[in-house]
């Protein structure tokens, strides 16, 4: 076998390995496209992004806090922009959603 082949061998492999992770990409956006069609897949969502800390400032005094803090920041961007490749529409949803869960909540607490 030449030198020739093996570099043709390893542009059909890596032209399989690409096709297959696409593959693998796509069936996870499908999958959290699904997770968004309902209000409690939103939800879930939306909390999962709060915990993250994508809302706030991760700075700290603490460097080793801060550091911490920008991990879970850096989860909750890589989820927003899973969310916002499933459908790019659903974040201002969801954000709506939390407003108008916000919004009832207080006026049943003034009742």
């Amino acid at each position: 076998m030449s030198l020739e082949d093996n570099v043709f061998d390893s542009e059909k492999e890596n032209k399989k390995l690409s096709a297959d992770n696409q593959r693998v990409r796509q069936k996870e956006i499908d999958d959290i496209r699904k997770i968004l069609k309902t209000p409690e897949g939103r939800r879930y969502m939306w909390r999962q992004l709060g915990l993250c800390g994508i809302f706030r400032n991760s700075f700290n005094l603490n460097s080793q806090q801060t550091a911490f803090s920008e991990g879970q920041r850096n989860i909750g961007l890589a989820l927003l922009t899973d969310i916002n490749e499933a459908d790019s529409t659903v974040f201002g949803k969801m954000q709506n959603e939390h407003i108008s869960a916000l919004k009832s909540r207080k006026e049943s607490q003034d009742a």
